[in-house]
């Protein structure tokens, strides 16, 4: 959970700038969520069309919607929204503000770490799962937002990381934190030597991932998903 810490929707737009919409403006937001999850009380990022049905359905629970200029005639008449021309920006300025749970790695019976793991905050490990060397697991993950003038700055990424039981990750792989919810490996996942797992991304259960293999932010893979490494072939 990223908490907020009552602010409103009417201090954030004069801190950071924008235009307002709808009538919720002076309600206090208590969490900043995802777009999939957020209802009453939270804040929620719409930054890209896909995302569209999502949008609406959040403000239809009550979630005040922070949305980019560009995709504000797509929301509905009337919903609460934040209207930003860098809402990308806006919102990493916003989770500055957040107030996040920064409890050590919680660790399931069972587990094993090779030598030199680094497990950040905000990780999550399940019974029986094995790290391999040099694998570093909660890193944030690779964000930037553009803001005015050409400013550029990292996007806080709060969401940690959540591995399920009975999980395997090789040495020398790298899993990201998430931005707003955890980047997830589910129950069985294996990970050769040498991964990538990006923030956000959901990794299903029992899929396998050969070595060299990396996946962007926010990419789902199914469960029982075979991922072939990268590969070369012998010199001739």
């Amino acid at each position: 959970m990223i908490r907020l810490a009552g602010q409103t929707l009417e201090e954030l737009c004069r801190a950071y700038g924008g235009t307002l919409r709808g009538d919720g403006a002076t309600r206090e937001l208590a969490r900043v969520a995802p777009i999939e999850t957020a209802g009453e009380g939270d804040l929620a990022p719409f930054l890209s069309a896909r995302f569209t049905k999502r949008a609406e359905a959040a403000a239809h629970r009550g979630a005040a919607i922070l949305v980019a200029t560009d995709l504000a005639p797509r929301l509905t008449r009337g919903a609460t929204a934040w209207v930003h021309d860098y809402a990308a920006w806006a919102l990493a300025h916003v989770l500055d503000r957040c107030l996040t749970d920064d409890a050590p790695p919680v660790l399931g019976a069972g587990t094993t770490r090779g030598e030199n793991v680094v497990l950040e905050r905000r990780v999550v490990i399940g019974k029986r799962v094995t790290i391999g060397h040099g694998s570093v697991v909660g890193y944030p993950g690779f964000g930037w937002a553009f803001g005015p003038d050409g400013t550029v700055r990292a996007m806080p990424q709060l969401g940690g990381v959540v591995i399920e039981d009975d999980v395997h990750v090789g040495p020398l792989c790298t899993i990201d934190a998430g931005t707003l919810g955890p980047t997830i490996l589910r129950r069985g996942a294996k990970l050769d030597a040498h991964c990538h797992v990006g923030h956000n991304c959901d990794i299903g259960e029992g899929a396998i991932v050969a070595a060299q293999s990396g996946f962007a932010g926010s990419v789902k893979i199914g469960r029982g998903v075979l991922v072939g490494g990268r590969w070369a072939s012998p010199i001739t």
